[in-house]
């Protein structure tokens, strides 16, 4: 914890940068979305393209969660939810609703914006779960280690989070349809994918906290964290 930052608890202060970096974060939700239609080659393995935006969108929530709490970001995806369904909605309105008689583009429309139900609902549940507990375990880490040990808690906050991701989007799409053993080669595949990623840029992660902190002038902790003489609990 930097010592020339004010200490703040809870909801008291109001946040300089917060409305641009929500903004940035409804973005990187829309466009994970848009992303998840296509897979490409990655290393030689099919991976789905939305992990290059998907991860800058765990870099940004852990950021989030350290520099404005859980209590802002949970508001913040829950208006991010509310985003990827009137998306969701709409596009596939776009889909089913008759062309313009000189409109020659509809079925290659259809083709890349066409989603099953499924996958679409799976997809919009693991997004929203994932951050919610990647938000959650970094703010509930911070209150406990005062704000020390940052690697330490992104770390196990992605990792975590990408346990949930895994098991919600793979179960609710492909449960059923996929061999288990292929669903859990996938799924392992993008942990260890996320988790390269996130080590790779931590130390530039932790940096723009750092500044960003320094940016609004507080230390925020969504609980009073335990004294220095007693410890986390």
């Amino acid at each position: 914890m930097a010592s020339n930052l004010r200490v703040e608890i809870g909801d008291t202060w109001h946040p300089k940068a917060l409305p641009y970096l929500a903004m940035l974060m409804m973005a990187l939700m829309l466009i994970t979305n848009i992303l998840n239609l296509k897979f490409i080659i990655f290393f030689g393995f099919s991976v789905i393209s939305s992990q290059i935006s998907y991860v800058f969108s765990l870099i940004l929530a852990d950021i989030l969660a350290e520099v404005y709490g859980y209590r802002r970001v949970r508001k913040l995806l829950y208006m991010g939810l509310a985003c990827l369904i009137l998306y969701a909605a709409f596009v596939q309105i776009a889909v089913v609703l008759p062309p313009a008689a000189d409109y020659p583009n509809d079925q290659a429309f259809r083709d890349i914006f066409w989603q099953a139900p499924r996958v679409v609902a799976a997809s919009i549940a693991a997004y929203f779960a994932t951050e919610l507990v990647n938000s959650f375990i970094m703010s509930h880490l911070k209150v406990r280690l005062r704000a020390q040990f940052f690697y330490f808690r992104a770390v196990a906050a992605v990792g975590i989070a990408q346990v949930v991701n895994g098991a919600v989007f793979w179960t609710i799409a492909f449960a059923g349809v996929l061999s288990v053993r292929l669903i859990l080669s996938a799924a392992a595949f993008s942990w260890v994918a996320v988790m390269v990623c996130e080590l790779v840029v931590l130390p530039l992660t932790k940096r723009i906290a750092v500044w960003l902190k320094r940016y609004e002038g507080v230390e925020h902790y969504d609980a009073e964290p335990p004294s220095p003489e007693t410890g986390p609990a």
